[in-house]
Formats: C-alpha cells, structure tokens, sequence
C-alpha cells in the first residue's frame, strides 16, 4: 500500500444542504433528529449505570454477561484487574457523568453513597495510574461539578460541603509513595494499605513503567494540591513529567514507551501515539492550558513537531523508533490513538484532525467498531473491543470546532452499533472479537465515565447542558476540571530553572491554539477567544496581517522544479516530498508557516489545488463511468516490435478515449523539440500525435500547445525511471481547472516510452489513442481495476494526490473515488 495516502471525507453535510436551499423544516427535522439521539444516549446511560447499581454495587465493576460484580479473588485476569481496589470504581468514575447528563437527582445519591461507603485503604495493590485517573480524578471532577450546580441553585446539591475533597486526598496520599524512586517516576503500582512496604505490600519487583503512566499525573494531582492547600502532591507529579522530558531522545524529541524508574533509562523504544505513551502527550498540553504553564506548551509544540515529522504518515500514526526514528517499529496502529485527532483540535491542527479522524472512521466502518489494533490496510491486528471511548472523543471534538453535521452522522454510527451490537439484559459488554461479534463478559468502567458522557455531550444542545463545559477541562478519563484553577497558587511550588527550554516565539504562547486553519470554525475560534480571556494567559496584542515577504505564487505559475519555488512554499507551510510512482506528496500545516500570513496564504493556496483536483473528480463521476474504466490504450497501428498496445493513463481534460462513442484518434507518431512541450515547437507537427516528457510545465499547458501547433493527440511521458504499467496502476492527469483543450492526451510510464522511442528511431509508425474496449491491453486494465476495487486504498476514498517533482504537473491516482 502507497505510503502517503490522504483521506477525505464527504464535503461538509452543512454546506451541500445549504448549496439545495436547507431552511426552517429541515433544520427542525435536523434539531429533531440530535434530540432524539441525545435522549436514547441517556436511556444507554441509565441502562448501563441501572445495571451497574443494581447488580454489580458496591464492587469495582459490572459483568454485563453474568449481571454480577467483579471481584479480584474470584477471578484473575492478570495486570488488567490492578484498576479494582475494592473502592466502587465504577460508581466513582460515573459521577460527573450523572451531572453532565443532567440526572442531579441521582447524581446527589450517587455523592451520598460514595461518602458513606467508599474505602480506600484496602489491602491491594493497584495500578497507580489508573487509580489516579479514574478514581482520584473522577472524585474531583465530582466535587468541582457538585459545587458548580449547589452554586447554580440546585437543591439537590444544597447539602454539600466539599466531603469529597477528605477522600481525594486520602487517595493522594496513598499514592505519594508511589514516586518515591531515583528518578522521581512513579512506581507503576502500589499496596493502598501498605504502599510499597515489604513483604507486607505483595508487590512484585517491577523496574519499569510506561510513559503515560508515569506523565499522566499532573492534572489531578495540580487539582488536589489546590483544593488541599498540600503542593507536595503537583510537585510530585511536575518532577515526574520533568524525567519523561529530560531523557527524551534530543536530537528528534521523541520519547519510548517504557522507562526505568531507576535510573531514566529507556527499556522500550517505540515512539508513537497510542497505547504506553498517549496521554503523556495529552497532559503536556493539557498543563498548559489547564495550569498556564508555558514549559508545558514549549514542550508540546516540541513533541508535535517531532510526531508530526516522524510518525505522522499522511493519516497514519506508526511508530518508529525513537532514536532513530526513520526505522519503523510496528506495522500496525492500536486503537487508543483515536485521542490524537481530538488533541489536535485543541492544538489547533483541524486539516490533520480531520484526516486522522475520517481514516479511523473508515476502519470503524469497516468493523463496525474500531479494533484494538488494526494493520495499515484495515485488517484486524487484535479483535477486540472494549468500547473504548477515545474514537468518539475526537468526533466530539471535531464537530466542537466545526459544528459540521458530519460528526453528527459519526457518532449515529457509533451509537448505532453500541446498541446494535454490545447491548445486552445487563448493560453493555465489549466485543471478545469484532470478526464474530463475541461478547467479553465485561464493562469497563469508562464506558459510563467516558464514552457516554462524549456521546452525550455530542448530540446535547447548549441549553440542554446544565453545566457550562467551556469552564471546564477534559482529563484523559474525561473528568471535568475548572479552568479556573490556576488562580489558586501554591507559594512552595518549585519551578523548573527559566532557559531549560527553548522558547517559542511570542505569537505562540497567546492561546493552545497556534492559527485558525478554516473560516467556518468561528465556534471553535469564539471557544478559545473565551478561554483566553482568563487572567492564567499572558494575553498579548493580537497580531496584524503583515504582506509576505516574497512573491505571491498562484497554482498556474508554480514550479516544483525551481528552488525558489519550493522555499516560498515552506514559508507558506507548505511541504513536498517525492514518493513512489513519480509522484510527490504536498502537504501543510499552519504552525509551519513562516508568519500568520504566509499561512493564510498557503492554506489558500492549497484550497485551489484542491478545487481544482475536485472539479475534475466530479467531471469524470458526472461522466457515468467509473475512474477505472477511464483507462486508455496506446495502440501501434504498423507491427514494428513485438508489444501492440500499452496501458496508459487518460487525462482529467479534453475528450475522453472509449466511453459510449467509442473516441479514438490516429496519427503519425512525432517526438517533437522542445521535447516537454512547454514552449511552441521548432518542427512541423499538424495531424501527428506527439511524443512529450513530463515535467517544466503543467500537463495541460502541453496539449494546448501541441494543439496550436496542429496536432491530433498528444503522448506525454513520465520523466522519472519507475516500472512498466503492469507493476504500476496508471494516474489520470490533472489540469488548471479550465476545460480549453479539443484532442486528447494520455500519460505513458517511461520505460513503455522509452520502448516507443527505440522503435521511432528506426521506423516511421503510426498510432492510436483509444479507450480499453477489447484486446489484451483491457483485460489488463479489468484485472487491474479488480484488484483496485478490492485495494481498501480505492474503496476508502484515498487519494495519492500530488504535483510533479519535477514540474507543475499535478497527477491523481486511478481506482481512487475521490481527492
């Protein structure tokens, strides 16, 4: 499979119901259709949490196979069960979910019963983070909304007096001993009654621990601290993150997924974002917004960079090893970098979110869930499902700052198939294996903390919502914390030294969100306009359109040949890169511009390539047949060599050879000077077909010029050496987006030219240019297109969409639906 592919998705929903007069009944129809989704969610919710209350309380967790709880000593799953502490996880972790739904009643019972109930010194080890997360960080968020809404006039909430906040830290300081090691990184596991004293703790020897383990601290902790006046608990969790930091690898500013707590030493060297290293990431920006640090966005912005450049590959996320990072260490992805579109959100990296977004989308099609690890053509790599809330996440996200009704038909996808496939008498089980659809005879706590709540909050309207969420963070449990928390300040917090980190530059340290990539996400734009009023932000003077400092280049001029064209384009943020089949990659992104302008100016200009490249996919969709059958043939009409017919690829302009009238044409074969066309020709040409080479100037400038000069059809050769067509599905070329042109043209691989070439020397020939209707040439082309249909590159909507390396010619893949 190609190794830069981009995923697009259906143009925005919203636009195409206005383009056809979308007014007042469709938006109620529209309005009718969210409500009705946010009202079976919370029928889900209440059926899941029911279940838990009824059949599983006050155990950790709901077996939603067997209507029981979970209790360790009766089964023994091994290092997954280090979440049950014998602490109501389950419960705990649902409470703010009960105040984000709206269920005040229950959620003022639920308060009660955790208060009343709930210990924490039991005698079992746990995991540290996990514990954090879920249960010291559902306990907050917990208090913080308790108090939100008894402020808000409540009744319900008129009893409470911040009884949670006596539990919370009794969890803090059962996980403090936790970091005490050489490094200052957690243990990744502790006894709640003993901590690590042995033999007492029954903890085995464990040196190493995982990178989001150790970096998925500071959040709660920083709350704790400030809600207890304690510092010790954020000083904890800050000088933890600062080791990750420290011994990342400096020359690409990647980390691994395990670390020695010991002595910072990487005992596993995979670099990505998923499972291991996740939210370490996540809480590197989530820091800063949360806690106004700039060190923590310096660091982010570091980190992306590298991700960006590294294990970003088109959609894809692989990792690679983070000292050497162009070795790639797995070939395939796991299901928890679903987050990563959702934090780019609030990075304000929405073209990328996007893409990452709809090709997890296509393998949630796919298999109706998303797997826990899936190879990079979609094959289930690990079948199961534990519905996993971080796909949804980023949907939410997504159509935060969008408000594009897409993600609404998103999440009806996923509710569909939670209902359709997970539910049960008893709640809702995961799925042992997508491929058959057998359930596991489990329901993890996130289910009701996590991915209801972002279902919920997906399809609710504002007013629906009895909490303001913009007051609030998301942890990575999806735990609400007040953005206010930053003007509670702790006089002992120690302070990495000022020059340990390189500085950004002040235009970047405004707000998380660097540049507002699209004009449509003024909600998203209005959302952090909102944050950044908060006095925790240096609000600095908002920056003037400044004109760029070089030439204004539009898509007919450029030149990917000539070096000043290319510097232009990477002030613009816009990057090329070769790959296979003679093409290149063009991709952008804002934060790469050299200034606020430059990449407006190149976002612009990437907008008209893409208008361009989508005008042309609609001409050939309107056409009737499919981009495979547009195939064309180049057939010698005198047998001078021993091959008849070659495979070419037709041209996205001018008449289509074959089709229903069966067009052709025939010619002299010429091989005219300038040999690239881009010029007027030297010779005489009239009612030949010239042989052209690729490359100096755009596809359809070429024709236009044979055309002038008399021509009957034009040959335009790849100029790169890659192999024949048998090995190499032959691409459509692009135009300018003007239709001016009356013969047609095709695109020939080089080595099939050079076959041309060599028997032109020798022998005057004549040729036609045809459609793929019969002969051996069409069988070609048929099984080809077979094996297209059956490549999820052509099902998926994937495109190799790229200009010329080595000219302004921009090319796009056959077999594939749209760019």
């Amino acid at each position: 499979m190609a190794a830069w592919v981009t995923f697009m998705r259906p143009v925005a929903a919203l636009w195409l119901l206005l383009a056809a007069g979308w007014m007042n009944g469709a938006v109620v129809d529209a309005k009718h259709e969210k409500k009705q989704y946010k009202e079976l969610v919370t029928e889900m919710f209440l059926h899941a949490y029911n279940s838990y209350m009824k059949h599983a309380y006050p155990e950790d967790e709901l077996m939603p196979l067997s209507c029981r709880g979970r209790r360790r000593e009766l089964e023994n799953r091994g290092d997954v069960d280090d979440v049950l502490g014998k602490f109501s996880l389950t419960l705990i972790d649902t409470l703010d979910s009960l105040a984000v739904l709206g269920l005040i009643d229950e959620f003022s019972h639920a308060l009660q019963a955790v208060i009343r109930d709930v210990k924490v010194n039991n005698d079992v080890v746990v995991s540290v983070f996990e514990t954090n997360i879920r249960v010291l960080g559902g306990l907050l968020g917990a208090h913080f909304t308790a108090l939100d809404l008894k402020g808000r006039g409540y009744p319900q909430l008129a009893w409470y007096e911040g009884q949670l906040v006596a539990i919370a830290d009794e969890v803090g300081r059962r996980l403090l001993p936790a970091f005490n090691s050489t490094t200052g990184l957690p243990h990744p596991r502790i006894n709640l009654l003993h901590g690590l004293t042995m033999p007492m703790a029954k903890i085995s020897d464990e040196s190493s621990t995982c990178t989001a383990c150790a970096g998925t601290m500071l959040l709660e902790m920083a709350a704790l601290s400030r809600v207890t006046g304690n510092p010790e608990y954020e000083a904890k969790a800050r000088h933890a993150m600062e080791a990750i930091w420290q011994n990342r690898d400096i020359e690409h500013q990647l980390v691994g997924t395990t670390i020695n707590i010991h002595n910072g030493q990487w005992t596993r060297k995979d670099s990505g974002v998923g499972a291991g290293i996740d939210s370490y990431y996540e809480y590197c920006l989530k820091s800063y917004i949360l806690l106004g640090d700039d060190e923590f966005l310096q660091r982010f912005a570091k980190h992306y960079e590298a991700i960006m450049k590294y294990v970003s590959n088109g959609p894809f996320l692989v990792d690679v090893n983070m000292n050497s990072p162009g070795k790639i260490s797995k070939n395939f992805m796991d299901a928890l970098l679903a987050f990563w579109p959702g934090l780019q959100v609030l990075w304000g990296d929405i073209a990328a979110a996007i893409d990452t977004h709809e090709m997890l989308y296509h393998v949630t099609q796919e298999h109706n869930f998303l797997p826990e690890a899936f190879t990079l053509d979609f094959k289930v790599h690990w079948g199961n499902h534990p519905l996993r809330p971080e796909f949804i996440e980023s949907t939410y996200l997504l159509y935060k700052a969008t408000r594009d009704p897409y993600y609404l038909d998103v999440g009806r996808t996923v509710v569909n198939s939670l209902q359709h496939y997970a539910r049960v008498p008893c709640g809702f089980a995961a799925l042992k294996d997508l491929r058959t659809n057998t359930h596991e005879d489990r329901m993890d706590s996130y289910v009701l903390a996590e991915t209801f709540k972002y279902l919920y909050l997906l399809f609710a309207e504002e007013e629906d919502l009895v909490l303001d969420i913009d007051q609030y963070l998301f942890t990575t449990e999806a735990h609400l914390l007040p953005l206010t928390l930053s003007l509670t300040k702790l006089p002992s917090m120690k302070r990495t030294a000022e020059g340990q980190v390189p500085r950004l530059p002040p235009h970047l340290l405004q707000c998380p969100k660097l540049f507002r990539p699209y004009s449509e996400y003024d909600e998203y734009e209005k959302l952090l306009l909102k944050q950044c009023t908060s006095p925790r932000f240096k609000l600095l003077p908002q920056l003037k359109k400044t004109k760029s400092d070089h030439p204004k280049l539009t898509l007919g001029m450029l030149d990917f040949s000539s070096e000043d064209h290319i510097a232009i384009l990477r002030d613009l943020g816009i990057m090329v890169e070769a790959i296979s089949g003679g093409k290149i990659q063009v991709s952008h992104m804002m934060q790469r511009a050299k200034s606020p302008a430059d990449a407006e100016e190149g976002w612009l200009l990437m907008q008209d390539i893409m208008k361009v490249m989508s005008s042309q996919h609609n001409t050939v969709e309107n056409s009737g047949n499919s981009i495979n059958s547009e195939a064309a043939v180049v057939r010698l009409m005198s047998p001078v060599m021993e091959r008849s017919e070659f495979i070419v690829g037709p041209a996205m302009f001018g008449p289509r050879l074959g089709g229903d009238n069966e067009y052709q044409i025939s010619g002299t074969l010429a091989e005219p000077q300038p040999h690239t066309g881009c010029d007027m020709f030297t010779g005489d040409i009239t009612g030949k077909i010239v042989l052209l080479v690729r490359g100096g100037c755009l596809f359809i400038n070429k024709v236009r010029n044979a055309e002038k000069g008399g021509a009957v059809g034009v040959i335009i050769a790849d100029n790169v050496d890659y192999s024949a067509t048998n090995a190499t599905r032959p691409f459509s070329m692009s135009g300018d987006g003007t239709n001016d042109v009356h013969i047609p043209s095709v695109f020939m691989q080089q080595a099939d030219a050079n076959l041309l070439r060599r028997a032109l020397a020798s022998h005057p020939m004549r040729v036609m240019l045809t459609g793929t209707k019969g002969g051996g040439a069409a069988e070609e082309v048929k099984q080809q297109s077979i094996a297209a249909t059956k490549d999820p590159a052509a099902t998926a909507g994937r495109i190799n969409s790229a200009e010329d390396s080595h000219g302004t010619d921009t090319t796009q893949n056959l077999g594939v639906s749209q760019p």
